[in-house]
């Protein structure tokens, strides 16, 4: 790859982010992050995209803010709206000269040794949160087959796995007061807090946490998807999509009644990229998508309309499902506060 993509990709980020500017003495492009909603001072930004200065050399990004991390792909420049047919195929040649252990373009699955939890007083408390809160009647077996983790030091001791990513004492609360949801490659747990707000550290006390179980780089996979089958002979596989997996395990449960399919929350990820995956690196080869948003979305419907004009392009269904019970704002409820409303958004644009 010829030196000169570099200054041509750089250029081409600070021109087609309108929060870009450059960083590090131009080693850096510097915006609003793609993937949480960075700072409240709209000048303000924490996401910084590297620029290549060697052909062995990928371009990554960051964010300081939420820790989203990756390598820059073209299946990245289209999920972050930035899509020019030049620069996706030169990166595209750019990256497939470089030997990194974990990228964007293939399934990187880790081994992970997940097991029912302890009966305990702290573990029924937590399973009943679960089934109180959707109405379900799930077993310790059936959390662990549906990927829930009720105690995060009992899976990092089932493997082994004594260095941590965060401090002990996070760690114990952590394990004390949330409950996790393994990514589709077994390597991130997306913890959900259980407990009151101000009675964990301040650098814990959100509704949603990501722990990094093996330290891996790459966060572009650390979304939760329900393990299901589905038979790729039989009509367009459907992907069902949400923000949280409290939504997307009642939408499961409660609203498809485990109808096969594909179904997965975002978790810090884009509706778009999640698609493109499972299209690109799962390998389905005839889908439809199926998208829940929560209600109080900001920038909700500019999105959707975004993701469905590039579905549009690839020939690709897509539908909006809203629960619009009153007082509610989600799918993650129990059945009886469920008010489906399906949007058909070929009808609608």
């Amino acid at each position: 790859m010829d030196n000169s993509f570099f200054q041509e990709y750089y250029q081409f980020l600070l021109s087609s982010i309108p929060t870009a500017k450059s960083a590090s003495g131009g080693r850096e492009v510097k915006c609003r992050c793609f993937y949480c909603p960075d700072s409240k001072t709209l000048s303000h930004s924490h996401f910084y995209i590297s620029i290549p200065s060697s052909k062995d050399e990928p371009s990554k990004y960051y964010c300081q803010k939420c820790n989203e991390r990756g390598y820059v792909t073209h299946n990245t420049l289209l999920d972050w709206g930035i899509w020019d047919d030049d620069i996706a195929i030169k990166l595209i040649n750019h990256n497939k000269g470089i030997k990194y252990k974990s990228n964007n373009n293939r399934l990187e699955i880790y081994r992970l040794i997940n097991t029912p939890a302890e009966v305990n007083e702290i573990s029924q408390y937590k399973l009943n949160y679960i089934n109180n809160r959707l109405g379900t009647s799930y077993t310790y077996n059936n959390l662990k087959d549906l990927k829930i983790v009720l105690n995060l030091h009992e899976i990092l001791n089932r493997n082994n796995i004594s260095r941590y990513t965060r401090d002990i004492n996070i760690v114990d609360q952590l394990d004390k007061n949330f409950i996790g949801f393994i990514s589709i490659d077994n390597a991130f747990l997306n913890m959900r807090r259980l407990c009151d707000e101000g009675l964990v550290y301040k650098t814990i006390d959100k509704r949603y946490i990501n722990y990094d179980i093996f330290g891996k780089f790459d966060t572009s996979q650390r979304f939760y998807t329900i393990p299901t089958k589905v038979d790729i002979t039989n009509g367009p596989i459907k992907i069902h999509i949400a923000e949280g997996p409290f939504d997307i395990l009642s939408i499961y449960e409660n609203v498809r009644h485990r109808e096969a399919g594909v179904y997965t929350s975002i978790g810090g990820a884009n509706y778009l990229g999640i698609v493109l995956y499972m299209i690109e690196t799962v390998k389905l080869p005839w889908v439809e998508v199926h998208i829940y948003p929560d209600n109080d979305n900001v920038g909700s419907t500019y999105k959707m309309k975004y993701v469905y004009n590039v579905l549009h392009n690839l020939n690709i269904p897509m539908y909006i499902h809203r629960n619009v019970y009153p007082g509610e704002k989600d799918f993650g409820v129990s059945v009886d506060h469920i008010q489906e409303q399906i949007i058909n958004m070929q009808e609608v644009i």
